[in-house]
């Protein structure tokens, strides 16, 4: 029996891949090749959003018991800077599939968000702090540059809520699989 079907092209080095969510199996074809991961074999399942050239874009991570990798993402590749965001179907497909997962491996653990973009993230806001405090030091010491030191003050500080929005919700997390996160589908 065949179930939902989704096809996607992850990156320019990516070919485009159809995914279908099969009774015992998440099955993928692409030009000269096929595979599939069992979802008994799922180890683990991860949500991740991101920031892209196609916008806020959302990626499923499968990895299985045997060595298997599968990442799903919510935008489509078309060329180079070009992505057709396909959000609307990658939420439902994501949805079920870890439902499938979470019933037969009862034992997979699914983790939303990513300590590693976290801690870029915290990175990002660190030195965006330290450029807005030594710009306000140099403006005391009466460096002719002023202005772009202003400008360079105001862009950090409107990045402050960005960075601490993603550094507030990014931290890994357990995710109950029979209700992920929507912010990390697109459905927010």
């Amino acid at each position: 029996m065949t179930g939902p079907t989704r096809t996607v092209r992850n990156s320019l080095i990516d070919k485009v891949r159809t995914f279908t969510l099969r009774a015992d199996a998440l099955h993928w074809s692409e030009d000269g090749g096929q595979g599939e991961l069992a979802y008994d074999d799922v180890r683990d399942m991860r949500l991740v959003a991101y920031a892209s050239p196609g916008g806020r874009t959302f990626q499923c991570t499968l990895r299985g018991h045997k060595g298997g990798k599968v990442k799903l993402r919510s935008h489509h590749y078309e060329s180079v800077g070009m992505f057709e965001d396909r959000t609307a179907t990658y939420a439902p497909f994501v949805q079920d599939l870890a439902r499938r997962a979470a019933a037969a491996a009862p034992d997979a653990k699914f983790v939303a968000g990513s300590t590693a973009l976290w801690i870029v993230w915290l990175v990002v806001g660190v030195l965006c702090a330290l450029v807005v405090v030594l710009l306000i030091l140099s403006l005391f010491e009466g460096l002719p540059a002023a202005g772009a030191a202003l400008v360079a003050i105001v862009i950090c500080l409107a990045a402050i809520p960005r960075v601490w929005r993603h550094a507030r919700e990014g931290n890994a997390r357990a995710f109950d699989p029979a209700a992920p996160p929507p912010d990390l589908l697109g459905m927010s």
